[in-house]
């Protein structure tokens, strides 16, 4: 049983992506992230996460001023 629920579940998330973060929720995680301080090492995971979250920014930010100029 525990199997097919977790198969099921699986299936549900593949279905059901993580919906985007706005730009002002990407900006909390890397104001958050800057306020922090952390032990050698968890730089390392750190700096990853920052670098993922400040590629979504880029790309939300980039993707905006697309649509913004193409409305304009």
């Amino acid at each position: 049983m525990g199997l097919v629920n977790k198969e099921n579940s699986l299936k549900q998330r593949e279905n059901n992506p993580v919906p985007p973060f706005s730009k002002e929720e990407l900006e909390f995680l890397l104001k958050l992230v800057s306020d922090c301080t952390f032990k050698g090492k968890e730089v390392q995971v750190v700096y990853d996460l920052v670098y993922k979250l400040q590629q979504l920014y880029i790309q939300w930010v980039w993707h905006y001023q697309i649509v913004v100029v193409m409305v304009d």
